[in-house]
């Protein structure tokens, strides 16, 4: 009798910044911190003093073939982050559904911070539409001042009954 076990391998590239940002884009926008990290030797940050304006690292990935849902979890920790009205105004991480052609069929928030907070794992999942073919994953600083810390990103893949075991 054999055994099939699914693995839950992470389908994002240097999740842990351990080889500073190399598959990630948008690396002028922040740094590495080898001080402030969830684990391994860095994480990242970006910081933003004054002007408000968005800053983001991402990293683009094709979905695997016939995938039903992913997992998406992310550790962000937020020193003084401006609470702005608007929610979207706050640290970030965001995931884009795509086309090939990287055009957005949808997005989900994974979690936001405002104000200053301790590490925390933001983690969803999320059934894919139809039509997807890439995920753009967004780790933000959207449109506030402060500063937001990044580390331990992952993108796994669920099958149907794994999906429905997490949303009942």
């Amino acid at each position: 009798m054999t055994t099939i076990i699914t693995a839950q391998t992470n389908l994002i590239k240097n999740g842990g910044f351990e080889y500073e940002f190399v598959n990630w884009r948008g690396e002028e926008n922040g740094a590495l911190s080898t001080y402030d990290k969830k684990s391994g030797k860095n994480g990242a940050l970006i910081n933003q003093y004054t002007g408000a304006e968005w800053r983001a690292f991402d990293q683009v990935i094709t979905i695997p073939r016939n995938t039903f849902a992913i997992e998406c979890s992310a550790w962000m920790k937020t020193d003084g982050v401006e609470i702005q009205k608007e929610d979207y105004k706050a640290a970030s991480v965001i995931i884009e559904f795509t086309t090939d052609a990287e055009k957005k069929i949808s997005s989900e928030l994974i979690g936001n911070a405002k104000g200053t907070t301790g590490w925390i794992n933001y983690k969803k999942a999320i059934k894919v539409p139809a039509d997807a073919k890439k995920i753009r994953i967004m780790l933000a600083l959207a449109q506030t001042n402060g500063t937001v810390f990044f580390d331990d990103i992952k993108i796994t893949t669920l099958s149907e009954e794994e999906f429905l075991k997490r949303n009942p």
